[in-house]
Order: C-alpha cells, then sequence, then structure tokens
C-alpha cells in the first residue's frame, strides 16, 4: 500500500511537469567552420591527455559532469577526449565547468579552435565557451539560447547563447579572442542542464590556439640568391 501510495505521488508530480515542459524540434546543426589556423601555439589534443585542463563549479549547486578518458557512448569519438560523463547521458541538475590552462593573447595566439561533438535538450539545456563571466561567441554564433521561458533553470547556461541541439554530430568550431588582446585569460567551457530530460552530452576532442595570419616569406640577401645558381 505505501508503495503504490509512493506511485501516485510520483505520478501526480510528474505528469503535469511533462505536459508544461514544451519539445522544441533541433535546427540544422551549425556550419563547420574552422579558424584555418596557420600557426598554432597551444595544441591541446585530448587523444594525448587531459594537457592541464582542471574542472570546476561555475554555478551554486550544478553536479559534476566533466570526464577524461575513452568513450564509446557517441560516434566517431576519435580517441580519448574530455566529455560529460563518458559513458552515458549526462544527469539532470548538471552544472560544471571545463578550464583551460592560462594563456596569453597577443598576435600570435588570439583565435581558438575547437573540436566536439554534442546531443542536448534543444533550448533546454546547453554548453558554451566563457572568459570570466563573458560568453564567447563563435564565428557563426550559437544555434540557441537556454531557458528563454524561464521555467526551468539550466545551471551555468541558464539565458545564455549556448550550443544546444540534439545528434549534431561532430564540428569544428572557430571562436575570435582579439577583445582580449595582451591578457592573461582561461577558457572557461561551461556545460548545464535542468532537471528534466537529458542526452548524450558535450564532447571535446581537441582545442587548439593559435593565428590566421600569412606566413612571412623569408628575406634572402643578394649573396644568398646568387649562392643558389652556383
Amino acid at each position: 500500500m505505501r508503495l503504490l501510495l509512493t506511485l501516485l505521488i510520483c505520478i501526480t508530480f510528474i505528469l503535469p511537469a511533462l505536459a508544461e515542459k514544451p519539445h522544441h524540434e533541433t535546427p540544422p546543426p551549425p556550419a563547420r567552420v574552422p579558424c584555418g589556423l596557420t600557426a598554432v601555439v597551444h595544441d591541446w589534443d585530448f587523444a594525448t591527455g587531459p594537457h592541464g585542463f582542471t574542472t570546476a563549479a561555475c554555478d551554486d549547486q550544478g553536479a559534476p559532469v566533466w570526464e577524461h578518458g575513452s568513450t564509446t557512448y557517441v560516434p566517431d569519438a576519435p580517441g580519448t577526449v574530455w566529455g560529460t560523463v563518458l559513458e552515458g547521458d549526462y544527469p539532470t541538475d548538471a552544472g560544471e565547468s571545463l578550464v583551460s590552462p592560462t594563456f596569453l593573447v597577443d598576435a600570435t595566439s588570439y583565435l581558438v579552435e575547437i573540436v566536439h561533438y554534442y546531443s542536448l535538450e534543444y533550448l533546454w539545456d546547453g554548453a558554451n565557451v566563457t572568459v570570466g563571466d563573458q560568453v564567447i561567441a563563435p564565428l557563426v554564433g550559437y544555434p540557441g539560447t537556454v531557458n528563454i521561458p524561464q521555467d526551468w533553470y539550466a545551471w551555468c547556461v541558464d539565458e545564455e547563447a549556448a550550443f544546444t541541439g540534439v545528434d549534431v554530430g561532430w564540428l569544428t568550431t572557430c571562436f575570435d579572442l582579439s577583445q582580449y588582446m595582451g591578457q592573461e585569460i582561461s577558457l572557461n567551457f561551461d556545460f548545464g542542464s535542468d532537471d528534466f530530460g537529458v542526452e548524450a552530452g558535450w564532447y571535446l576532442a581537441s582545442v587548439r590556439v593559435g593565428n590566421d595570419e600569412a606566413v612571412p616569406v623569408q628575406q634572402q640577401s643578394f649573396g644568398e640568391i646568387k649562392a643558389l645558381f652556383r
């Protein structure tokens, strides 16, 4: 009898929640836009290790999710990755930041290129890149803003532009950090979910920092040029 009563109470609370939370159809995935890097200053390929990335709370009480290792949970994962639970869906009420090592933004290192995969409950859960409290938009923009109606709270990314959507596949995405020129910064890869509905999550294969400037042509002296014809 006690078990039946518990089930009835759960149904009483869960069914209205299901009815109130609308489903949003995921639009086409964002464009795959690499930075076209001609020089790479920091090459953090997670297939070779975690590269000094750490995890940190980015909201008051969100559940931790970031793990480094191999995964068979998403298709075509390239070796080891950083992911939000490697062999399963992320939990509800998740919220955690993956933090890069600190680096100097200068003329050699102002573009960030990430290779990543995400499958997130569209417009309810999300992931984005921040510097401090500032959301950094990719060159092609984010595909949506999380939880605009404010009916469900998504830790770390609530009411922020973010990667969001289901099964978008592996992407290469570019960010411009020129606004931080001359500053020492770290990148925060923030992830958050609300308290109902989950998907596979966000997985990072690599993060590279560099520039797309033309490689300078080395000037040769007249004597060096003559020597080529001897």
